[in-house]
C-alpha cells in the first residue's frame, strides 16, 4: 500500500535477496545456525538515514517505544483531525511495511489513509530497520508488531484487539500474527505470501528450503484463526509474490471478507493504489461501523 506521491522504492530487493540468501545455503549450512540463515535472505532493512527522513509535511508525532528485547523502536502517528470532517476518527490503524523500506518512505501512504479512512494512522519500523534498535529476526518482527499495536492501543485509549492491524508484504505477515493470535477489530493484507517456504520453493524448487528454514511466517495458516472482517488486495501483475498466493490467504480467511484486484498498470507489488483501490479501502472501513 503507497501512495501514489511515493517515490520509488526497493521492495523489488525482497525478491532478489531472497534468491540470494538461498543460493547461499549450502555455505550457511556449514556451522551457521538456522535462525541466522534465514535472516540473511529474508530481510533488506535500509537503516536511517536512508530514505526521506527530512519530509516535514502531514502532521505527524514522531514515537518512541519498547520491545520485548528492550529495544527502541521508532514510529510515526498521525492523528485524525476532527474538524476536516466534523466527526472523530473511525479507527485506529497499525501499518506494518514490506521488506526494503522504512517508516520514512510512508508519509504519503499515511496521510492518504488518515484522510480517506478517518483513522489514526500508526506507522513504525521493525528493530534494525530506520532508526530502531536491534537486527530483524522472524520472531523478532511479530513482537515488534505487538509493541506497536499495544503503543497504539495505549495512546487512542481503546482494547488491544480494537485496533484494525495492516500489512504490505512481509508487514501481511506480522499484520495476520496479530489478528490471528490476539485478535482485532480487522485485518488488511496487501501483496503477501502465504509463507516464507512457499516463497522459497518457487525462488528454488531443486532445494528443501522448508526442511531448511526454521522461520517460515505461514500465513496461510494462522489467517483461518482470525473470526473478524478481512480485506486481502493482490495484483494479478505482481512481480515479487505470486496472484495465487493472495488467493490462497483469501480461501483460508473466514467470512465476512473482501479481495480486490487492481487494474491493469497498476497491480504490480509496489504499485500505488488507484481510485478504485481507495473507495474500496474506504468501503471495508466504513462497514466495520
Amino acid at each position: 500500500m503507497e501512495s501514489s506521491e511515493t517515490p520509488a522504492k526497493p521492495r523489488h530487493r525482497l525478491c532478489r535477496y531472497f534468491l540470494l540468501g538461498i543460493l547461499l545455503v549450502p555455505v550457511y549450512l556449514i556451522g551457521c545456525r538456522a535462525d541466522m540463515l534465514a535472516r540473511q535472505f529474508l530481510f533488506y532493512p535500509p537503516k536511517y538515514p536512508t530514505g526521506d527522513w527530512d519530509r516535514t509535511g502531514g502532521g505527524f508525532q514522531e514515537i518512541s517505544f519498547k520491545n520485548t528485547r528492550n529495544e527502541t523502536l521508532n514510529g510515526r502517528y498521525f492523528a485524525f483531525d476532527p474538524s476536516s470532517s466534523g466527526e472523530v476518527a473511525r479507527g485506529s490503524v497499525l501499518y506494518c511495511h514490506g521488506n526494503g523500506e522504512n517508516i520514512s518512505y510512508l508519509t504519503p501512504l499515511a496521510v492518504q489513509l488518515r484522510d480517506d479512512l478517518h483513522c489514526n494512522i500508526l506507522l513504525f519500523d521493525y528493530a534494525g530497520y530506520g532508526k530502531s534498535e536491534g537486527t530483524p529476526t522472524a520472531p523478532g518482527i511479530l513482537e515488534d508488531g505487538r509493541a506497536a499495536r499495544d503503543w497504539l492501543a495505549t495512546h487512542d485509549g481503546i482494547a488491544k484487539n480494537q485496533v484494525i492491524v495492516s500489512g504490505f508484504s512481509l508487514g501481511g505477515s506480522v499484520a495476520t500474527d496479530i489478528a490471528a493470535n490476539d485478535g482485532a477489530r480487522a485485518l488488511i493484507v496487501e501483496s503477501s505470501f502465504t509463507s516464507v517456504g512457499d516463497m522459497g520453493r518457487r525462488m528454488v524448487p531443486f532445494l528443501p528450503v522448508n526442511w531448511m528454514l526454521k522461520e517460515r511466517l505461514p500465513s496461510v495458516e494462522k489467517i483461518s484463526r482470525f473470526t473478524g472482517p478481512v480485506f486481502i488486495s493482490h495484483g494479478e501483475g505482481d512481480q515479487v509474490i505470486p496472484y495465487t498466493q493472495g488467493q490462497r490467504l483469501f480461501e483460508a480467511a473466514n467470512e465476512p471478507k473482501t479481495f480486490y484486484t487492481p487494474p491493469a498498470g497498476l497491480d504490480y507489488h509496489s504499485a500505488p493504489h488507484g481510485t478504485e483501490h481507495r473507495e474500496k479501502l474506504r468501503e471495508f472501513v466504513d462497514s466495520l461501523q
